[in-house]
């Protein structure tokens, strides 16, 4: 594929006409239909003063109609997906209450070559910064995932309240949606009941937050089958006590685990939910190895493939040779060929000499009797690195410090927040710390 050829023309596109559409409790639109506005509109796009686009991520059918455009216009244009009070030009004109033009700290790094894209994240800094790739990747990413994960492959609907700026919704659910002319199901967080009539007797992969999905397993309708409902937790955090609750909700359904992040893609998939930190096996086709090995067996995740970004603004992205790319996670071989999570390395703290992950922690103590999740940071602000704890749930700061000072390496926590109410998380499922 060129690299200024429209790049939704390089996808595999499944053949089948007049199926699927992007669905909202608004209605449905199809894909056919969408495809057909998105090629008047390329056809008519005009050009940028730094050539590239930004697409609000959070307008539903109108975020999806706008990514089409910019996948039938040729030349290829730069894209970006997010907010586009931080990316667009002030005041600049848009293009049919579509796409805004990029402003010049939203284009990709000196030295790209061809049309790039960049998702918005802030990951857990909270300071927004863009990821950026290249389009001509795109169609071997979703090759990727659609080949390699057969639940995708008998899916009739993808259902997601991530908006796309959030990678994973947009490789794994909006890109295989279009590619293979199935529904793409887009909801609000708080519109569960809407989620669960989309999900009950058809096939189904659902993407969102743990801490929402056991919110909409209260929405789940009572003699519904989702026994081929699948869950991806975004954003990790899945435990047996909450899939436990999930299940109780949507009778049947069942879970892929995944390790990915918006700097390296997909790393690993478990169909099994543990309490052990087992984040599963690495698709077939994406290499994925530790670095670093320490002599404790904890080596640093690294990966090479179509979906992993290549530079950053705003952030410094970890890469390698011949584009390997890591976000620093920590992690220990298992006999299987899987991975167990340790944490990353900006998270490792020393204490005495040893090494004390941060991961293995939380994973501890959400075994506790009235913890609902747990994150583990480091306050590196005095002279020694410290241990914060913000535990949601029930039980109180006392059994918390006790259940630390019973772990087979204990440890004394510097402090330890508990919540018990849903402002503990954020908008998309993580825990505020």
């Amino acid at each position: 594929m060129g690299q200024r050829e429209a790049w939704l023309t390089g996808l595999p596109q499944a053949g089948t006409e007049g199926r699927g559409g992007v669905v909202t409790r608004s209605g449905r639109a199809g894909w056919d239909g969408l495809l057909a506005q998105a090629r008047r509109l390329a056809a008519d796009l005009p050009g940028t003063g730094v050539g590239g686009w930004v697409v609000p991520a959070d307008r539903g059918v109108r975020t999806v109609l706008g990514l089409l455009v910019l996948g039938l216009a040729t030349p290829a244009p730069s894209w970006v997906l997010g907010d586009p009070a931080s990316w667009a030009e002030p005041d600049a004109p848009g293009y049919a209450d579509l796409l805004f033009p990029a402003a010049s700290h939203a284009a990709a790094p000196p030295g790209a070559s061809g049309a790039t894209y960049a998702t918005a994240t802030s990951g857990s800094t909270g300071t927004p910064r863009l990821l950026f790739g290249h389009v001509g990747n795109l169609a071997p990413a979703v090759r990727l995932y659609t080949d390699e994960l057969p639940e995708f492959a008998a899916a009739e609907a993808f259902v997601t309240c991530s908006p796309p700026d959030f990678a994973a919704a947009f490789y794994l659910m909006l890109l295989p949606a279009l590619v293979l002319r199935r529904d793409l199901v887009l909801f609000r967080p708080s519109d569960w009941p809407f989620a669960a009539a989309e999900l009950a007797g058809r096939p189904t992969v659902c993407l969102a937050p743990p801490a929402l999905q056991v919110q909409g397993a209260r929405c789940g309708r009572p003699g519904a089958s989702y026994r081929d409902t699948w869950f991806v937790p975004a954003g990790g955090g899945m435990t047996l006590r909450r899939a436990d609750r999930v299940a109780a909700g949507f009778p049947g359904c069942r879970f892929l685990t995944i390790l990915g992040s918006t700097e390296t893609g997909l790393l690993t998939v478990s169909r099994q939910v543990r309490d052990d930190g087992y984040v599963g096996r690495p698709l077939a086709g994406k290499p994925v190895w530790l670095d670093g090995i320490a002599p404790d067996g904890v080596g640093t995740l690294w990966t090479r493939g179509p979906d992993t970004r290549f530079a950053a603004r705003g952030g410094q992205l970890m890469t390698g040779p011949d584009g390997a790319v890591s976000t620093g996670d920590l992690a220990h071989p298992t006999p299987d060929g899987g991975y167990v999570l340790d944490g990353r390395q900006g998270e490792l703290v020393k204490v005495d000499g040893v090494s004390v992950y941060p991961n293995r922690i939380a994973e501890a103590l959400r075994r506790l009797p009235g913890v609902d999740d747990v994150a583990v940071t480091v306050d590196r602000t005095g002279a020694a690195d410290r241990l914060v704890l913000t535990v949601v749930g029930t039980a109180d700061e006392a059994a918390v410090r006790a259940a630390c000072a019973a772990l087979p390496q204990p440890i004394v926590p510097h402090r330890v927040r508990c919540r018990a109410d849903a402002r503990a998380y954020t908008d998309r499922g993580k825990v505020r710390t």
